[in-house]
């Protein structure tokens, strides 16, 4: 029956260069995938994705968190709609993405696969309409580290803490808050992943108020809290040095 889906699935996301589209086992490899898939996995084309696992095509700690992700879906059983993803963009760049998953299922009920569409966030379309917001992005990446508030922003973008509020959920779907919180995890990811400094430090520095508080919010929106993350980027190290040998 999959293999029937797939091309009619395929055919409403190909032409569209900035939307994921894959399908995966229940066994973790990948069935099918669009060519803006294909890309961001580093691979020439949509056939050098199938029978990979995420582990095979992303970075570590970016395969931790989808794998994270699958199996909370698989155990639910329940859609995720909205789900933010960091993932490699064409530039080499990390960026966040939306993802929408759901499970493919037998005529027996049981789960057979898993759907997966994802969009940029920072798609040419949306970047025509965020450039009145772009002076608040840049001020929040350069002052994650310090106790932002709502008022603050408002203050640098010169309008009300109303408007600006109304106007990020409308052009970037977040509000102020939400925006902030992003930036936070992402520079964490960052420090976790690239760099030993100790967690309660990285969650300080990042302007969580407590490592606690930055485990929360990282698994929250990655999947996969910041230990797991810094043991996978170890292993995969450690993995590395012994292949190199």
């Amino acid at each position: 029956m999959l293999p029937l889906m797939a091309d009619p699935l395929m055919s409403l996301f190909e032409g569209l260069p900035h939307v994921m589209f894959s399908l995966k086992g229940i066994d973790g490899r990948y069935m099918v995938a669009n060519q803006a898939f294909a890309e961001r996995a580093s691979c020439k084309s949509p056939a050098a994705v199938r029978g990979k696992r995420a582990a095979d095509l992303f970075a570590p700690e970016l395969a931790a968190s989808y794998e994270a992700q699958d199996a909370a879906l698989l155990q639910s059983a329940r859609p995720m709609l909205r789900q933010l993803e960091l993932v490699t963009r064409p530039d080499g760049k990390l960026g966040w993405y939306v993802t929408n998953k759901s499970l493919l299922v037998g005529t027996d009920g049981s789960p057979k696969a898993i759907a997966a569409a994802s969009v940029d966030e920072q798609s040419p379309v949306d970047r025509a309409g965020i450039s009145e917001l772009e002076s608040i992005i840049v001020y929040v990446h350069e002052h994650f580290g310090e106790p932002l508030t709502v008022a603050e922003l408002a203050v640098n973008a010169k309008m009300s803490p109303e408007l600006l509020g109304r106007r990020m959920q409308r052009l970037l779907g977040l509000s102020p808050q939400q925006l902030i919180m992003r930036v936070r995890v992402e520079e964490a990811f960052h420090r976790v992943v690239h760099s030993t400094i100790p967690l309660v430090d990285i969650a300080l520095t990042c302007g969580f108020y407590d490592q606690a508080t930055m485990t929360r919010q990282v698994k929250y929106l990655l999947g996969i809290s910041p230990g797991a993350l810094r043991t996978v980027t170890r292993q995969s190290q450690q993995d590395s040095k012994v292949l190199s040998h």
